[in-house]
C-alpha cells in the first residue's frame, strides 16, 4: 500500500527532527501513541478538533473545504474517511492541497518533484533531437546487452539518485512507478527500448506528476488509511480510489498538452514546471 509508515524513528527519539517530515508538518503530540490507540480513541481525538455535535458534523461534511485547513484537519479527515464515516475523497485531498497553504505553496514546496521533472524532460528532449541509443550514451549510461528493465533503472538511478529528503524519496518512488508503467507498455508491445519515442515521453511526465501528488498524499496521510481501515483490503481499495481521483484531475489538467514541445533547459524552466503542477493542485484544491 502506497509509500506510508507508521513508523516513528528509534526509541526517545523526539518526532519533530524525523527529516522524513515536511519542515511544516504540524505534529500532534498525540500521534506518538497511535499505533496503539483503538478506533474508539481515534474518533474520539478527532470529536475534540471538530464543531460540536455529532449530527452538525455530518449534515456539514460533504460541504466545501474551509479555506484554511490545518495537519490534524487534514489527518482528522482522512482518518474518517478510511473508517467510512467521511465518504468524499475530493474533500480528503483537497484538505491535503490546503494543509500545505493552497495549490501555490504546495507546488513551491514540491522541490524534488519540480527537479524530477526538469531531468526527465531534459533527458526526453535529448532524444527527440537524436535518438534514445544517442541519449543514453550521452548520459555514459552502458545499454549493450542490457534489457529495458536495467537501462530504465539507471536512467531512475541518474534523474533521481539515492534520496536524502523526504520529498526527494517521494520523486524517487514516483519516477520508479513512472518508469514501470512504460517498461510494461513496452513489455506488452514487444519492444524494446529504442522504441521510446517523443509520444512515450509525452506520456511519461504527466504520469509523473500523477505518481508524485498521489506518493506525496500517501507519504502525509497514509498512516491514517492504515489505522483506521478495517482490513488490508479496505485501505488498499482506498488507496486505489484515490490514484483513480488524482490520474482523472491530471487527465483534465493536461489534455492535449503537447510536452514534447517545452524547452526544459532554460531559465525560466523551474516555473514552468511549477505551473505544471499548480494547474494540477489548483483543480484538486477546488
Amino acid at each position: 500500500m502506497g509509500t506510508s509508515s507508521i513508523y516513528g524513528g528509534p526509541p526517545n527519539s523526539n518526532p519533530k527532527d524525523n527529516p522524513l517530515l515536511p519542515n511544516d508538518f504540524d505534529f500532534d503530540e498525540n500521534d506518538k501513541h497511535e499505533e496503539d490507540a483503538t478506533e474508539e480513541g481515534n474518533n474520539e481525538e478527532d470529536d475534540n478538533s471538530q464543531n460540536e455535535g455529532d449530527t452538525e458534523e455530518n449534515n456539514t461534511e460533504e460541504s466545501d473545504p474551509p479555506k484554511e485547513v490545518s495537519w490534524r484537519d487534514a489527518k482528522n479527515y482522512m482518518a474518517k474517511l478510511a473508517s467510512g464515516t467521511y465518504k468524499d475523497k475530493r474533500r480528503a485531498v483537497s484538505n491535503h492541497i490546503k494543509a500545505y497553504g493552497g495549490a501555490k505553496a504546495a507546488s513551491k514546496t514540491a522541490k524534488s518533484g519540480v527537479g524530477t521533472v526538469i531531468g526527465l524532460g531534459n533527458f526526453a528532449n535529448k532524444v527527440n533531437s537524436s535518438s534514445f541509443r544517442t541519449t543514453l550514451e550521452e548520459y555514459n549510461i552502458d545499454y549493450k546487452d542490457k534489457s529495458p528493465r536495467e537501462v530504465l533503472n539507471e536512467l531512475t538511478n541518474l534523474i533521481a539518485p539515492v534520496p536524502i529528503t523526504k520529498d526527494d524519496s517521494i520523486a524517487r518512488k514516483a519516477l520508479i512507478l513512472t518508469l514501470e508503467y512504460i517498461y510494461e507498455m513496452l513489455d506488452e508491445e514487444n519492444m524494446d527500448y529504442d522504441s521510446i519515442d517523443k509520444n512515450a515521453f509525452n506520456l511519461m511526465i504527466p504520469k509523473f506528476i500523477e505518481n508524485y501528488i498521489y506518493e506525496r498524499i500517501i507519504n502525509d496521510l497514509g498512516s491514517r488509511i492504515e489505522l483506521n481501515s478495517d482490513t488490508p483490503q479496505e485501505a488498499m481499495s482506498l488507496e486505489t480510489e484515490l490514484k483513480e481521483y488524482i490520474n482523472a484531475k491530471v487527465e483534465i489538467a493536461f489534455k492535449g498538452k503537447d510536452f514534447s514541445k517545452i524547452n526544459f533547459n532554460d531559465a525560466t524552466t523551474q516555473n514552468k514546471v511549477e505551473s505544471l503542477i499548480n494547474q494540477c493542485y489548483t483543480l484538486m484544491e477546488e
